[in-house]
């Protein structure tokens, strides 16, 4: 797993009118909690090397060295929550946890299907289950990325947690029998036939009442 620094200062002011001048100013409010933290610390970050570090290959789940005040104020961190504006998209607040690198911690980890999967080459649907996992390892040990190799489903088979390949020192956290991805058999002739068999029906319907209702004029 990547690590990464990233600069920020301590903040004395809080309130929505201070964070909106720092977002002004192309800043970010945050908040660092810890277990050795008591409460929490009030910090701002520059936007810009932000949304740099949620480019890059780590993403959500790298590993921060967090400067606010000197080498000596270094702390170990990683995201815990990240607020957006629900109409830009743009980061308002984040939220950082201080990790101890020495201490198992749970994450999600994203799913990357490869390959084609054999009865998909048959006309066979592929059905997507989960595209996150849970694990829990040390934080030098995140994976950025599981892969799936789905070429060997066949149609009717799938792919569950349980059959994914962990790195040393990662454990599965979540159910393992959660379906990853499976190959749902293609339409039956039965059922491509049942939509023929309805028109059929309706159309002989309609001639019907088309039938019953010459009759009635007739009688007239």
């Amino acid at each position: 797993m990547e690590q990464i620094t990233l600069s920020a200062d301590k903040r004395s002011e809080t309130g929505k009118s201070a964070s909106r001048r720092f977002r002004r100013e192309g800043r970010v409010p945050a908040v660092l909690y810890g277990p050795a933290i008591e409460g929490s610390i009030p910090l701002v970050v520059n936007g810009r090397e932000f949304n740099k570090l949620l480019h890059g290959s780590a993403g959500e789940n790298a590993i921060i060295s967090l400067n606010f005040g000197g080498a000596d104020q270094d702390r170990m961190v990683m995201l815990k929550e990240i607020v957006r504006d629900p109409v830009h998209s743009s980061v308002v607040h984040v939220d950082f946890i201080e990790v101890v690198l020495g201490q198992s911690i749970t994450v999600e980890i994203p799913l990357i299907l490869i390959g084609k999967a054999e009865g998909q080459t048959l006309g066979g649907i592929v059905q997507h289950g989960v595209r996150k996992v849970t694990v829990a390892c040390l934080p030098r040990s995140i994976p950025d990325s599981l892969e799936v190799d789905v070429t060997s489903l066949g149609i009717g088979q799938a792919f569950h947690l349980k059959d994914v390949k962990l790195p040393d020192g990662v454990t599965l956290v979540d159910d393992p029998d959660i379906t990853v991805v499976s190959i749902a058999a293609p339409l039956a002739e039965e059922e491509a036939k049942t939509g023929e068999e309805v028109e059929e029906e309706l159309a002989k319907s309609f001639q019907e009442k088309e039938g019953e209702g010459e009759a009635e004029g007739e009688k007239e």
